[in-house]
């Protein structure tokens, strides 16, 4: 569980960076990006620092802020995205920051009832679903979404725990985890 909250979290791995992507330039995302405008909140959760901008991509793993006076590298924030009346929340990274420009982030911790609102805009706009009617599940829909998404929070628990015991490797984990949210 994590210390932002009691409710489950999905974490999410850090994207895989192929060969190709390395060799081919600054491109350095594992998921693939769309162009997405919402508004956005941004808290630094060390000094709760907030600021207001506006989302310029989205993907399943990040997004992109536009904003003049962005966190530094590395930084934990909380994100906040609005759009149409459907919020989406989550806790990320600062993986990337130029002043007077904008952030980049990837998101880290994710509750489950924001990664159907994540899943339902990116469904929109990479064109497999549209969002309207993603928006939320309802009814049963819901609830196995909901049991889905608890049994991939235990089992990321499950593999963490094997790691730290060291009964898998490290890179074995990983390993699982990206089968398990791909």
């Amino acid at each position: 569980m994590s210390e932002h909250s009691d409710n489950p979290l999905i974490l999410v791995p850090a994207p895989v960076v192929s060969e190709s992507e390395v060799e081919n330039g600054p491109e350095r995302r594992g998921v693939v990006r769309y162009p997405f405008t919402a508004a956005a909140e941004v808290t630094d959760l060390r000094s709760q620092t907030r600021v207001t901008g506006r989302s310029s991509d989205l993907g399943l793993g990040g997004c992109y802020i536009d904003i003049l006076s962005p966190f530094g590298v590395g930084s934990d924030v909380h994100v906040r995205l609005e759009r149409e009346q459907h919020v989406f929340e989550a806790f990320a990274t600062v993986t990337y920051a130029q002043v007077s420009m904008g952030m980049g982030l990837a998101f880290t911790e994710i509750r489950p009832e924001h990664q159907a609102v994540l899943q339902a805009w990116v469904a929109g706009l990479s064109g497999k679903g549209s969002s309207k009617h993603e928006l939320p599940p309802s009814g049963s829909e819901s609830e196995i979404l909901s049991n889905v998404l608890n049994l991939q929070q235990v089992l990321n628990e499950f593999i963490n725990l094997m790691v730290r015991k060291k009964a898998i490797t490290e890179a074995e984990g990983t390993a699982l985890l990206r089968q398990l949210f791909r």
